[in-house]
C-alpha cells in the first residue's frame, strides 16, 4: 500500500488514505468514520497490525467510484507523517561523508605555500578517510521533527542563511515499538519507506564545523514524502532507483544497492538498550551527487527540487525567498 495523509481543502483536517494505482485516493478516514485509529498516520501506525489488515482490505475491496474516493486532482498531498516521535539520519554510504572530507581537507591546503603537497601528505596521513569503525559504529544525528514539510510544500529560506543546498535520502517509518531488537526481526518492525529531504544552511554548517546544528534548524528544513510504501509494494528495498532533478534538470542518479548499511542494521544498532517507538523515522543519509554541494549547484529562490525513488514517488519542494531578515516572535 501507499499510505497518504491529505486533505481537499485548506481548511480541511487532514484525513489518512491509500494511493490507488491511478492517482485517486480511497480515504479510510471516512470509510471508517468515528474510528480513530484511522484518523491520522500517527493513530493509524498505533493501531497496530489489526490496523494494518484492515487497510489492506479495503484496498483490496475498493472499487473505482465509491463514495471513498478521492480523484486525481481533487486533493493536495502533506507530510505522511505529521511530528513523528524522533527521527535519526544516518551514514550508510562512503561518497557523501568523503566528498566533504576532501573538500575541506583542500581547504586547508589553499592555506600552504604548495597546497598539492598539502593535500597529498592529508590523503597519506588518512585526513580523507573515513574512520576504521564507520559501518560497525554506525554515526546519526537526531532531526526536529517539528520542522518537517510535505510534498508540494514551499520551503522558505531562512533569514540567517546565503547558502541552501537540499539532499536526496530514503527514509523507513517504524511501525512497531520496540527494544534490543536483533537485525533478522528489524524488518518486521518496519511500516514502511518514503522520500527524506534534508534541508541545509551550508554556510552556517560550515562554521559550525559539525554535520548538524542551526544549518538543520529552521522551518521546513526536513521534508518527507509523498507517500509511506510498505514493504509487500516493493519488489527489493535496496535495488531501487533514486534521482533528484532541480528545475526539472537531472542532478544524480543512484540506487538504495549503494547502501552499506541497511536499515535492518540501524534498527538492531539503535535499540540496544533503547526503546524505538513506532513512528520514528530512520533516514538513510545522502545518496553520491545527491546534493547541491557535490553537483556544483547549491538552492536559489524560486528552485523546485524533486526526489524521486522507483515504486514510491516524487516529493518535490519550491524555496521561496525569506519574508524578513529577522523575526523575534512579535
Amino acid at each position: 500500500m501507499k499510505l497518504v495523509t491529505y486533505r481537499t481543502t485548506p481548511k480541511q483536517p487532514p484525513r489518512l488514505g491509500v494511493l490507488q494505482g491511478d492517482g485517486a485516493i480511497l480515504c479510510l478516514t471516512t470509510r471508517h468514520a468515528g474510528d480513530t485509529r484511522f484518523s491520522s498516520m500517527a493513530a493509524f501506525i498505533a493501531g497496530g497490525e489489526d490496523a494494518l489488515v484492515q487497510a489492506r482490505r479495503d484496498a483490496d475491496e475498493h472499487r473505482p467510484g465509491n463514495a471513498n474516493e478521492v480523484p486525481p486532482g481533487g486533493y493536495a498531498l502533506l507530510t505522511p507523517l505529521e511530528r513523528p516521535p524522533l527521527m535519526r539520519d544516518w551514514g550508510t554510504m562512503t561518497a557523501h561523508p568523503k566528498f566533504f572530507l576532501e573538500m575541506r581537507a583542500r581547504q586547508r591546503a589553499q592555506a600552504s605555500p604548495d597546497p598539492a603537497a598539502a593535500l597529498e601528505a592529508a590523503r597519506q596521513e588518512g585526513q580523507l578517510d573515513l574512520p576504521a569503525n564507520w559501518f560497525s559504529v554506525p554515526r546519526f544525528y537526531t532531526a526536529n521533527p517539528l520542522n518537517l514539510a510535505g510534498p508540494g510544500q514551499a520551503i522558505e529560506w531562512p533569514a540567517f542563511a546565503q547558502k541552501l543546498d537540499y539532499e536526496l535520502e530514503l527514509a523507513i517509518v517504524m511501525g512497531r515499538t520496540g527494544k534490543d531488537i536483533s537485525q533478522h526481526r528489524a524488518r518486521d518492525f518496519i511500516l514502511g519507506v518514503t522520500l527524506f529531504n534534508d534541508f541545509t544552511a551550508r554556510d552556517v554548517q560550515a562554521a559550525e564545523g559539525q554535520p548538524a546544528g542551526k544549518s538543520k534548524d529552521f522551518d521546513g528544513a526536513y521534508s518527507l514524502g509523498p507517500c509511506i510504501v510498505t514493504l509487500d509494494e516493493l519488489p527489493d528495498l535496496y535495488k531501487l532507483r533514486v534521482t533528484s532533478r532541480l528545475n526539472g534538470e537531472t542532478q544524480t542518479v543512484d540506487s538504495t544497492a549503494s547502501m552499506e548499511l541497511g536499515f535492518e542494521e540501524l534498527i538492531a544498532y539503535a535499540s540496544r538498550s533503547c526503546t524505538l517507538h513506532a513512528g520514528e523515522v530512520f533516514a538513510s543519509g545522502t545518496f553520491a551527487r545527491g546534493c547541491g554541494v557535490e553537483t556544483g549547484r547549491l538552492l536559489q529562490p524560486g528552485d523546485r527540487i524533486e526526489l524521486e525513488a522507483e515504486h514510491i514517488g516524487i516529493l518535490d519542494n519550491t524555496i521561496v525567498a525569506s519574508r524578513s531578515t529577522q523575526k523575534d516572535g512579535a
